[in-house]
């Protein structure tokens, strides 16, 4: 059951078009699929942050590596 909708004022601006049609297209989706597209936030997150732990050895590497052809 959704919940209803606030009255726009001068306080709530208008959502913007692109807003307005992502919502229109989430709604559109099942629970279900819902669900899917929600667990993809914490999934790019994590596999974000085990790219910058890499990048971050890969870099303290090629520093060591420099180091010890001086």
């Amino acid at each position: 059951m959704r919940a209803p909708a606030e009255p726009l004022t001068a306080a709530t601006p208008s959502p913007s078009w692109a807003r307005r049609i992502v919502g229109r297209w989430w709604r559109s989706q099942s629970a279900a699929r819902q669900d899917r597209f929600a667990t993809l936030g914490p999934l790019v997150s994590v596999l974000l942050f085990l790219a910058a732990i890499v990048a971050a050895f890969w870099t303290l590497r090629n520093e060591e590596i420099e180091r010890a052809t001086d």
